[in-house]
């Protein structure tokens, strides 16, 4: 099995935070990819002691990586990307909000998943 494979699961999970987790991963491989996903999470792990099922909590370190390596338009990019696949996989509605942050649309989407009802989660 290749190290990338570790990271990038083919089939998306249930629970909130490995969804959170999973769209992460699949947004920096299909922007950037299976490299850059093995370097950052190896980044993450060395400099900041992050685990990759820490990252819905961790997400100020993980934009700060993106910013240094791909300047503030580049991180946003990313982080918008990165919300649209995690609403898609939570089957809500992605609106665009300026100044929000990878954390911002986390908190959000998980207000609404759970605000409602439960059958957003796939």
């Amino acid at each position: 099995m290749s190290r990338s494979l570790r990271f990038h699961l083919p089939t998306a999970p249930k629970d909130f935070n490995a969804i959170v987790c999973w769209a992460i991963d699949d947004t920096i491989v299909e922007v950037l990819g299976h490299r850059t996903l093995e370097a950052l999470h190896d980044e993450l792990t060395a400099k900041y002691s992050v685990v990759r099922n820490e990252l819905p909590y961790r997400t100020e370190t993980l934009y700060q990586i993106l910013e240094a390596s791909y300047g503030i338009v580049g991180a946003k990019t990313v982080g918008v990307e990165f919300a649209k696949k995690l609403y898609q996989k939570l089957g809500i509605p992605f609106h665009l909000h300026e100044g929000y942050q990878f954390s911002d649309y986390i908190t959000e989407a998980k207000s609404t998943i759970t605000a409602g009802d439960s059958s957003h989660m796939p």
